[in-house]
């Protein structure tokens, strides 16, 4: 029995399929089936039940499973008292939003450079409803979202409040200022789809507020949302540290609302029972670096 091969095993059994597990480890589908057998082999009983659709665990393979966790917890800690000044090694796959990507991420993939050279980082820049699925089924390690995850295999770990305010183009409601239903039903509402944050953010208090707009514009950009309320194209959300940027030069003004800004929780999100170090270290690194009120480069 070796750490590689339970190593196999555990992705097995708590990703969305062997080939997502394989990916994970990078490894080919075929060398993780063999290590898996390798383990049956020296158990002398099945972990998976192969005969239907999808492979699931046995009685033996639910037993292993938490020991296993803990074991690869063990080797992962290990390996961390032992290391060298060179950090961690491997291989990293995590997801963030649009916000992120346009302020603090630069700064924690330098940082990670830094501090951990041998470690591999590929980030990807999504929705937050993708991330999400993504992260259940094993495809990312760890995601930097809006909101708390609902779902029970996810913990979620608060990293910071960001302010987000209606806002216009002058142009567009000249001196009508204040958000009501008149303003609503005489402009686009542009907004990202359903699954962003955000736009959660506005639906709930939309139904608060008694209102709601029939003619939207949605756009899966936050960037090309914030573009369209500059040109004119409607009001929307928009991050308040952009909005504040762009005061200078008056393309973009706030509506005023009850309250004045709304406010959203970051938060860092991993599968609840993943038993790896690395987590706790990046989960510190981010909140190190991630300031969300970084000037954008695109204003």
């Amino acid at each position: 029995m070796t750490l590689k091969q339970l190593e196999a095993f555990y992705w097995a059994a708590t990703a969305i399929s062997f080939q997502m597990a394989a990916d994970h480890l990078h490894i080919s589908l075929s060398a993780l089936s063999k290590r898996i057998g390798e383990l049956e082999t020296h158990f002398g009983q099945a972990l998976f039940d192969r005969s239907g659709h999808r492979a699931l665990l046995t009685d033996a393979g639910q037993r292993l499973l938490p020991l296993a966790a803990q074991i690869l917890k063990m080797g992962h800690e290990i390996d961390n008292l032992l290391a060298d000044d060179a950090g961690m090694i491997g291989h990293c796959r995590f997801g963030v939003g649009e916000l992120a990507a346009l302020t603090w991420l630069p700064d924690f993939i330098a940082h990670i450079n830094h501090k951990h050279p041998n470690l591999t980082l590929e980030p990807c820049v999504d929705l937050g409803s993708s991330l999400e699925r993504r992260l259940l089924s094993g495809q990312l390690d760890f995601a930097v979202v809006a909101g708390h995850s609902s779902h029970s295999d996810i913990s979620s770990h608060l990293i910071a409040d960001v302010g987000f305010a209606w806002a216009a183009a002058p142009s567009l409601v000249d001196h009508q200022t204040v958000l009501n239903d008149a303003l609503l039903q005489t402009h686009p509402l542009i907004t990202m789809p359903h699954g962003a944050g955000p736009t959660r953010m506005l639906e709930h208090w939309l139904t608060t507020h008694g209102l709601e707009s029939r003619n939207r514009l949605t756009c899966n950009n936050l960037s090309a949302v914030a573009s369209l309320i500059i040109a004119g194209r409607g009001i929307g959300l928009f991050p308040l540290s952009w909005l504040e940027q762009l005061s200078p030069r008056a393309v973009a003004i706030p509506v005023r609302t009850r309250p004045r800004q709304l406010s959203m929780p970051y938060t860092f999100q991993h599968r609840r029972h993943d038993p790896r170090p690395l987590l706790a270290s990046l989960h510190r690194s981010i909140l190190d670096t991630a300031d969300f009120t970084k000037r954008c480069p695109l204003w």
